[in-house]
């Protein structure tokens, strides 16, 4: 039997999709064991995988959630460059801890997602073979592609290149803490140094659970990139409560804010207001970062709870308003449902621009964000078919991309896994 470690950060974008792909390689035979900063998520021990602590005293657990939750606070540069300063301490724990406690466990292959900028010199270090998962959206730099953290289309213009490639070098001052810790790393060990992010990835295969659709045409994409589509479970072993009985047949909309940057108490209200009087009944799901109760009496007395059966809900939806993370807009997608994006930070704004570009919703930058505008976004979204025929042309993309079982035959293949 191999035993695949899985490394990837502890938050639950990051962590279900890897889930995902865990039970699909634990159904072809492999035992796996995820490798994790902070506090271990409940939902790994709930499905039978081992965890071990990636922290030691050089990150330790408490400090690194009370890092996440400094990050569910703030919005746009400030979200992103407090999203690198966490990988940085993260690097430099995963570089001094991973080797002893991945050699220990007697791992013989690596599945590194690639926002675990280390994970692959930990793999080289001893040897393993490792395979790269893109689990929030593709970061491959590429100058005809505008960087995941701008809310750009595409432009075939020398401008539009000009302007990509500025922003690129941008990104690559914020990674440069990130890449001197692993350069130094690896120069000590005598491995090969490398220049930029992309040579921090698989040379072996690179996994991205969007479908091929939902990106923008590139011109440099490595050969060992594949699409599979979301990475979903094919059934929950823990129902999530919801109060299906008070539904009342009215159109349903969705609102989630996902459950990080979800803490931003204005933004539940405004969403409220926006939908109030359309003859629809909107459902909101708060997350972690704030209780049902906290947003008080909204208006149109909207369904709000802490955490929702969000694939359910949407396959009973018209339309999804959402904060524009992958796991939550590549759901609505797979159920053909259309989306008003209002992206906070990180990859969002990227993310949304892919929804806008492909007709499947409208995106509003989040400092953008009035009653007016989300409203009427709300209204041509759920009044134009051409948003819906859009989001069911991925939908359909995405039944035909393999998902989570062909990912992990993809990585058996590339890494010589063999039972």
């Amino acid at each position: 039997m191999n035993h695949v470690g899985v490394i990837c950060p502890n938050t639950p974008g990051h962590v279900n999709a890897m889930l995902a792909l865990a039970d699909a390689t634990r159904a072809r035979g492999h035992r796996i064991t995820f490798f994790l900063l902070g506090k271990p998520p409940a939902s790994i021990a709930t499905v039978g995988f081992e965890t071990v602590s990636l922290g030691g005293t050089v990150f330790p657990t408490d400090e690194y959630q009370a890092e996440l939750q400094k990050l569910g606070s703030l919005q746009d540069r400030a979200a992103l460059k407090h999203t690198l300063a966490i990988g940085a301490r993260a690097a430099n724990a995963i570089l001094e801890v991973g080797p002893t406690v991945v050699r220990t466990a007697g791992v013989t292959a690596l599945v590194v997602d690639q926002v675990s900028f280390p994970g692959g010199t930990v793999a080289d270090q001893l040897g393993l073979p490792f395979a790269t998962v893109c689990n929030a959206l593709l970061l491959n730099p590429d100058p005809a592609v505008p960087p995941y953290f701008t809310h750009w289309y595409p432009r075939d213009v020398w401008w539009a290149r000009v302007r990509n490639r500025i922003a690129w070098m941008g990104l690559n001052r914020l990674y440069a803490p990130i890449m001197t810790r692993i350069q130094d790393h690896r120069r000590k060990l005598g491995l090969s140094v490398p220049t930029g992010i992309s040579h921090i990835w698989s040379d072996k295969l690179q996994i991205s659970q969007q479908p091929e659709l939902f990106e923008f045409p590139r011109r440099k994409l490595p050969k060992q990139v594949r699409f599979v589509g979301p990475l979903h479970r094919s059934s929950d072993s823990q129902p999530v409560p919801f109060p299906w009985e008070r539904l009342d047949g009215r159109p349903l909309i969705y609102a989630s804010l996902g459950t990080l940057q979800n803490r931003i108490a204005g933004m539940f209200r405004v969403i409220a207001e926006a939908c109030e009087g359309l003859d629809a009944q909107l459902v909101i799901s708060t997350g972690n970062g704030m209780s049902p109760e906290a947003l008080g009496k909204l208006p149109g007395d909207p369904i709000v709870v802490s955490y929702a059966p969000q694939l359910d809900l949407l396959r009973r939806s018209t339309l999804a308003v959402t904060h524009a993370g992958l796991n939550t807009v590549l759901e609505a997608l797979s159920t053909g449902v259309p989306l008003v994006a209002i992206p906070v930070t990180n990859d969002q704004p990227g993310i949304a621009a892919r929804i806008a570009w492909i007709g499947a919703g409208e995106a509003i930058p989040n400092k953008n964000v009035t009653l007016q505008a989300l409203r009427a976004a709300v209204v041509r979204v759920r009044s134009d078919q051409s948003y819906r025929a859009a989001a069911e042309q991925i939908r359909d993309a995405i039944k035909t991309g393999g998902g989570a079982p062909r990912a992990a035959e993809l990585i058996e293949h590339a890494l010589g896994l063999r039972i």
